[in-house]
């Protein structure tokens, strides 16, 4: 059997999406685990525009580069090794979020294991004002309309995809990324 055997890119599934940034965990959610993800904050205020690659399943296998390479500038890079802190990650899916309304309506991380700082996409996200909890998320698409108060304490099960971990050259609150997955 050939090494590689498995470890193919599927052009079927190339994903393209953008979220703001949010200094805390981003499970983007894709219905997949991507197999080569490319991270850019395009609103860097150091006008560095840094940007994290990341290949999986080759990358795990890696210790020093867990979480990536990082371009920082046009010219550095560095590695991101701690996977749990920093860098990207592979994301399994399977997380519980609810609709809730403490004072706007949002989705929070009800499962077992709750974080409720952590934020779960679908690649189409945008808060209306920086701090902001009221965002789109995949749970919106998953019940297959924009909530209302009538659909307060709905939960939803979270899909596969990868995690934006909290960095604080990419994942900084308020910033826009863009990134492009592959399958």
């Amino acid at each position: 059997m050939d090494d590689t055997e498995g470890n193919e890119m599927n052009p079927d599934k190339i994903v393209i999406g953008t979220c703001d940034g949010t200094g805390a965990i981003i499970n983007v959610c894709l219905g997949f685990i991507p197999k080569y993800v490319k991270l850019f904050n395009l609103e860097d205020s150091h006008s560095k525009f840094p940007s994290v690659e990341w290949w999986n399943p080759d990358m795990l296998a890696i210790a020093a580069f867990v979480g990536g390479v990082e371009k920082l500038t046009g010219t550095t890079y560095r590695q991101i090794a701690a996977l749990t802190t920093a860098g990207l990650a592979p994301y399994a899916g399977g997380d519980k979020i609810c609709f809730l309304s403490a004072t706007h309506p949002h989705w929070v991380d009800v499962g077992a294991t709750a974080d409720v700082s952590e934020k779960y996409v679908d690649g189409s996200y945008r808060r209306l004002v920086v701090g902001d909890t009221a965002f789109k998320c995949i749970g919106d698409k998953i019940l297959g309309k924009t909530p209302v108060a009538a659909d307060y304490g709905a939960i939803v099960t979270t899909p596969a995809g990868f995690i934006i971990n909290i960095e604080a050259v990419i994942n900084v609150d308020g910033e826009q990324l863009m990134w492009h997955a592959i399958g």
